[in-house]
């Protein structure tokens, strides 16, 4: 049975439901695939402008997609609405790269096996968020790890997403420094063979 660790911020004051909530919520996690699953508090999740400033320097190809900048709220409206939180939950999954590709059609086979392995990791994030909508918390909002690949390719600005119940932005378009939880004392760490997500229960 997964346990829950000790928030270390003052400021994040959980009730005994909200404690029992989240041991409930890591278990899902590590039961659906998580290798890893931890909470915080909200106070606790770094926003840095400089994170999105990084869709822009280099322009990433994902700019413009409909879950990535401009179509997601910025750095600054996103830590109004982080204000709003108690805790949050932040999971991974750990693979092995795969090889570098030799030729155009490995090329195609290793890019397809990337969209398998995020799209998998962004289902498992899904069903946390629906398991925190379960249980009550009504404004819970999941955050994926880099761009969204439900399709092979977004319509980007102005087009209809033809995942809208499953595309979610990711921490880094409204600004998150996944890499400052790795300062927390939390044991948890992001390399390049990891993905990580987050998702955000709030108060009822």
């Amino acid at each position: 049975m997964a346990s829950i660790k000790n928030v270390k911020s003052k400021k994040s004051k959980l009730s005994n439901e909200d404690k029992e909530n989240i041991t409930v919520l890591l278990q899902t996690a590590k039961e659906a695939g998580a290798t890893e699953v931890i909470y915080i508090g909200a106070d606790e999740v770094v926003v840095d402008d400089r994170v999105r400033l990084k869709c822009f320097i280099p322009l990433c190809r994902h700019y413009g997609d409909l879950v990535c900048p401009p179509n997601v709220p910025t750095p600054d409206e996103f830590r109004r609405y982080l204000k709003q939180y108690r805790f949050a939950l932040l999971l991974s999954t750990e693979y092995i790269n795969p090889p570098k590709p030799k030729s155009l059609a490995d090329s195609e086979e290793v890019s397809s096996e990337i969209r398998t392995k995020s799209t998998d990791l962004s289902d498992i994030l899904l069903k946390l968020e629906g398991v925190s909508l379960q249980k009550g918390y009504r404004f819970a909002a999941g955050f994926t790890g880099g761009s969204c690949n439900y399709c092979d390719s977004c319509v980007k600005t102005g087009g209809e997403c033809k995942t809208p119940y499953r595309a979610r932005p990711s921490m880094e378009a409204v600004g998150v420094d996944c890499r400052n939880i790795e300062k927390c004392g939390y044991g948890f760490r992001i390399s390049g063979q990891r993905q990580s997500q987050m998702v955000g229960p709030s108060a009822r």
